[in-house]
């Protein structure tokens, strides 16, 4: 993958570090050019320096040929403002976006950039988002005999009710968020373009899930 990096802190470095040992394709951007010095002699992507909203610095950057854009500043506001470059000029397919404030980060989820926080251990969510399934995330263990997923609803399930992901004892969905609300599963509910559904799935039941779900 070709991955655009904007900012150079820590959490950027460890990222472009990690990333490069996969061999995926970096470009760290960030406006001083002394945080490219903790880059380590592994790292064997591109660096910019220039301000990470500034499109002819995102286009010098790659940002048309790119596969995903990590937004890690220090600030939420100027990784929001690069993420919504990203997204919505460009056309990135995937957006990530560090996020401070929980309340930013709920209203992003719900306009398809994912977002991470320190909190939340971001380079273990990012690493688990970018290499595992995007749509699909497992958040809490429920005892020994299911887990609580949380999915982004495809494209091809638009329109679905949401009763029809229902399976007696093996697939429950439990709730649903829609731009930014979260509100419990209605049977009569269905599926539109960026919900995400929280289902309760059994143990034996998670590629029957991912099947049905076109996961």
């Amino acid at each position: 993958m070709k991955v655009l990096i904007i900012g150079c802190g820590k959490f950027g470095v460890r990222l472009a570090e990690y990333l490069t040992r996969k061999n995926h394709e970096i470009v760290v951007v960030d406006n001083d050019p002394e945080t490219f010095h903790a880059l380590g002699a592994e790292f064997t992507g591109r660096t910019i320096c220039g301000v990470g909203y500034d499109k002819a610095v995102l286009e010098q950057a790659g940002v048309a040929s790119a596969d995903v854009l990590i937004g890690c500043t220090s600030s939420d506001s100027l990784n929001a403002v690069v993420a919504n470059i990203a997204k919505n000029v460009f056309h990135v397919p995937t957006v990530i976006a560090r996020m401070y404030d929980p309340i930013r980060a709920r209203m992003f989820e719900s306009m398809g950039i994912y977002t991470v926080s320190i909190t939340r251990l971001g380079l273990d969510n990012v690493v688990e988002y970018l290499e595992g399934n995007r749509s699909w995330r497992v958040i809490r263990q429920l005892g020994d005999g299911a887990q609580l997923v949380k999915i982004r609803v495809p494209n091809s399930l638009v329109g679905t009710g949401l009763a029809s992901l229902n399976i007696a004892g093996k697939i429950r969905t439990v709730a649903l968020e829609r731009q930014g609300i979260s509100m419990l599963a209605e049977e009569d509910a269905r599926c539109e373009y960026n919900d995400i559904l929280y289902l309760a799935i059994s143990a034996d039941s998670m590629t029957l899930a991912r099947d049905m779900l076109q996961l």
